[in-house]
């Protein structure tokens, strides 16, 4: 089910090339026998206690994928679970304001020699994992050259450093209207360049927003940034193509990912402003019933991007059982089509997961300890 955004304040939220096409290879379709099996393991916490109040929200996983990084925003804490022993590592407590602080730190990344890149709007810097100062980045979103009539708070959205030029990435946009743009972020000089990207405004057509007096409420479509190697991948739930930026020589290309079992993109006429509760959850309802495209992983072992897809279907009223399809969908690294398949099984997606040893590992709550749901597919 899509995520229901309630705004109280605003303010509080923050060379292309041609398009090409990726050629589909479902005449053999990879997951055409696909099975699969999960185990669940859990992480031996050693008497600490891990913070699932928030499930797995604020994570990232190692380059080697040997370790797991779990930010405790309440504690202004990290800890290490080791993915290969099972266990808690280490806990490192940082510190929120001071020469060291982090601010009011909502993500992070995991860099390759280990350190932190933890960006905030009011100062953002490269840490070690003891919490000390590596380097404060000369980034300052309310001052940065090149945003035009951008939102600057919205700069901090899906952001990410490129560890060997320094830059950074990240998708602002206007947030009512549902449409993003790539900045490109020279931190050194603080500006900022911003790149449309056209194929996925249709975005801002299946926004929903209750807007009244007393409250508001917002459905909007999901954006994603990843970085893989020296390209950018930029998803949207509104439909299965993707851009790629390749950040070496500042191209961008949009991919078609053509599919046979589900529609490429969501189609049809939305209300996108309402006045009335139950006209949003109409209008909310027809959105959530078309099929929408997640990120892409990659899984290193197979050398596959994966991705799922889902359509939830919502009953009449907000307290009625609601029934999900999920899908399964797989691509090469060219982005050529491997396999599409819908799991009958699975009733939602599977939550804060990631791919390892050629697995899929998906958070779960064990009585409160922290666990994972390990997936394995064969094929």
């Amino acid at each position: 089910m899509r995520r229901l955004f309630l705004i109280f304040s605003l303010l509080l939220f923050f060379s292309c090339g041609r398009s090409k096409d990726s050629k589909s290879s479902n005449a053999s379709n990879l997951f055409e026998n696909l099975t699969y099996s999960i185990d669940t393991v859990v992480v031996d916490s050693k008497g600490e206690i891990i913070n699932l109040s928030n499930g797995l929200r604020y994570f990232d996983i190692s380059v080697d994928e040997s370790s797991l990084l779990l930010f405790d925003r309440k504690q202004t804490i990290f800890q290490e679970i080791d993915l290969n022993d099972l266990k808690l590592k280490a806990t490192y407590p940082y510190e929120f304001e001071g020469p060291n602080g982090i601010g009011k730190a909502m993500n992070f990344q995991i860099l390759p020699d280990r350190t932190l890149f933890i960006p905030t709007f009011s100062k953002s810097g490269i840490y070690n994992l003891q919490g000390k100062l590596v380097s404060r980045l000369n980034f300052k979103p309310t001052e940065a050259e090149g945003l035009e009539e951008t939102d600057p708070f919205t700069l901090i959205n899906a952001i990410l450093i490129n560890p060997k030029s320094g830059l950074l990435y990240s998708l602002p946009g206007d947030y009512i209207s549902g449409v993003k743009d790539l900045a490109i972020i020279d931190p050194d000089n603080n500006k900022v360049k911003l790149i449309k990207l056209p194929e996925m405004d249709i975005a801002g057509d299946f926004k929903v927003f209750w807007n009244t007096e007393n409250g508001k409420a917002i459905e909007m479509e999901e954006y994603s940034l990843a970085l893989f190697d020296e390209t950018l991948i930029i998803t949207c739930t509104v439909g299965s193509g993707i851009y790629t930026y390749n950040t070496s020589n500042d191209s961008l290309n949009f991919v078609d990912l053509p599919h046979k079992i589900i529609p490429t993109k969501k189609s049809g006429e939305i209300l996108n402003e309402v006045t009335e509760e139950s006209v949003f959850w109409d209008e909310y309802r027809k959105v959530a019933s078309q099929v929408s495209y997640y990120e892409l992983k990659w899984d290193k072992e197979k050398e596959r991007f994966y991705r799922f897809a889902s359509r939830t279907f919502l009953g009449e009223k907000e307290s009625d059982p609601v029934r999900d399809e999920v899908y399964l969908l797989a691509y090469d690294e060219g982005f050529n089509v491997l396999g599409e398949t819908k799991l009958d099984e699975l009733k939602t997606i599977p939550s804060s997961y990631f791919w390892k040893d050629g697995k899929l590992w998906s958070f779960v709550n064990v009585e409160d300890e922290l666990g994972f749901a390990v997936f394995t597919f064969d094929f």
